[in-house]
């Protein structure tokens, strides 16, 4: 029987088959996921974050397990823009699915650069802008801890790449709501959110600042996506703790018109399916025609 609902969602001008994406960081380029189901059938692919040289990252340990989630500090390891053009990217687009690059730079114009080499790229369809991340830049505040810096970022990014520029940003703010509308007063065409929390991994006498992830992130991560959806006009992708159906939904409901699964995937491979299956079977059988019927219903007590 054919299904009655239409999970597509519009991210800007970039339409998704359906809502569910994996989170950076989360799916490498696909290589090791292909072999256990279909890329074709996700949403989108979002790559791990690539930078302009090869990065070795963080010295080890990099991850560890928490209550209910894990500790990360891998600091963008990944094998710079070249390989990713020559090799990963191929990769990637035999599978009928949407390519998000998840870009990252050390300035306002390593950003710009990457951005404008990959704008002739055919086979990528958007740019995860990375100014979120909690663990590298020498121990430096990411640029998306100041509005005016993660502004300047989303311009010089927008000024040279001609599709779905998406801005990642972190949780560790203040105010996570006037970065977003900063963000989206330069250009950006959809906002993702949220990266780690910050957090510490202790062994013996040692201890290590790094990023938290995982089910125990989830009501903090909603509260954030539901801010930004009421703060901004443009799409948010959401994300930070979704394991279940209903993690998915409440963050739909929440405002986001997509949304990212991260930390799941390590131990369950083949969640995105399965969620994807889920929301199938949900919305048929409560007759929800499409996902805009439950987008940003929530109501405050």
């Amino acid at each position: 029987m054919k299904s009655k609902t239409d999970l597509s969602v519009k991210i800007g001008a970039l339409k998704l088959k359906n809502p569910i994406m994996p989170a950076s960081g989360t799916y490498g380029f696909g290589e090791e996921m292909s072999q256990l189901f279909d890329p074709s059938r996700l949403g989108a692919q979002v790559s791990k974050g690539v930078t302009l040289p090869p990065r070795s990252g963080n010295d080890q340990p990099r991850i560890g397990e928490t209550a209910s989630g894990m500790f990360n500090s891998i600091g963008l390891e990944n094998p710079g823009l070249d390989e990713v053009q020559e090799k990963k990217i191929p990769f990637m687009a035999q599978f009928y699915s949407p390519i998000i690059m998840n870009i990252n730079g050390y300035s306002v114009e390593e950003f710009a650069l990457i951005a404008q080499r990959l704008n002739s790229v055919s086979a990528v369809s958007a740019l995860e802008v990375n100014i979120s991340c909690p663990n590298v830049h020498d121990n430096k505040l990411p640029f998306g801890s100041n509005p005016e810096i993660a502004a300047q970022v989303t311009q010089a990014v927008r000024a040279v790449y001609d599709k779905i520029v998406i801005v990642k940003l972190t949780p560790n703010v203040t105010d996570i709501a006037a970065i977003a509308q900063a963000v989206e007063a330069a250009g950006a065409d959809a906002i993702s959110l949220v990266n780690t929390f910050i957090g510490a991994l202790i062994i013996g006498d040692k201890i290590k600042i790094g990023g938290i992830s995982g089910r125990e992130i989830k009501p903090m991560a909603l509260a954030r996506v539901y801010q930004v959806a009421q703060a901004v006009k443009i799409p948010v992708i959401g994300m930070g703790g979704i394991s279940t159906l209903s993690d998915l939904l409440e963050f739909i409901k929440a405002g986001a018109t997509a949304v990212a699964i991260g930390t799941a995937n390590f131990t369950n491979p083949l969640i995105m399916i399965e969620l994807i299956d889920q929301l199938q079977q949900y919305c048929d059988e409560n007759e929800i025609k499409n996902l805009a019927k439950i987008r940003g219903t929530l109501k405050p007590f």
